[in-house]
């Protein structure tokens, strides 16, 4: 009787694992999809980044008031046109897929920093820091745009 006890526990045992094995090998879940962005969401990240763009745009403009050391126009540019562009890019960063997100933001976080920087040198009225600070910020700036996605370009019609 003990022999066939133990018989049966073995056969349960190698029942279970065949159970168990032929349950994962069918199981054949949902394979993840890599998150992706939507029409409408490129649509308002482009929005976002127009306008940060539109701000770059005007570098030039601050980079004569630097060379000129001109440094009422300097702090007026920094909070002026240049005032909104940290909110303007973390709203830009939260439209964006979490591992972009978290760049994105850094790289706002650089930019805000950079901007006080120039802002700490233009009111000790210290050319080279401003100067430092600007071509730090520039990059940083440029950087981010560089990250955020774009819409891939419409596919181009057959020619005939």
């Amino acid at each position: 009787m003990e022999r066939f006890r133990s018989l049966m526990r073995s056969l349960m045992g190698v029942c279970l694992v065949a159970i168990a094995t032929l349950l994962v090998s069918c199981g054949g879940g949902k394979t993840a999809v890599p998150p992706t962005y939507s029409a409408t969401q490129l649509s308002q990240i482009a929005t976002y980044a127009g306008r940060i763009q539109t701000s770059k745009d005007r570098l030039p403009e601050l980079a004569g008031y630097i060379r000129d050391e001109n440094w009422v126009n300097i702090d007026n540019f920094i909070h002026g046109p240049l005032g909104e562009l940290r909110t303007g890019m973390n709203r830009l960063a939260f439209q964006l897929l979490p591992d972009d997100k978290t760049e994105a933001l850094a790289l706002a976080d650089d930019v805000s920093k950079d901007l006080e920087i120039m802002s700490a040198a233009v009111d000790d009225f210290n050319p080279k820091r401003t100067n430092q600070a600007y071509v730090r910020f520039a990059k940083d700036l440029s950087t981010f745009l560089d990250s955020i996605p774009t819409a891939p370009p419409a596919p181009e019609a057959p020619s005939v």
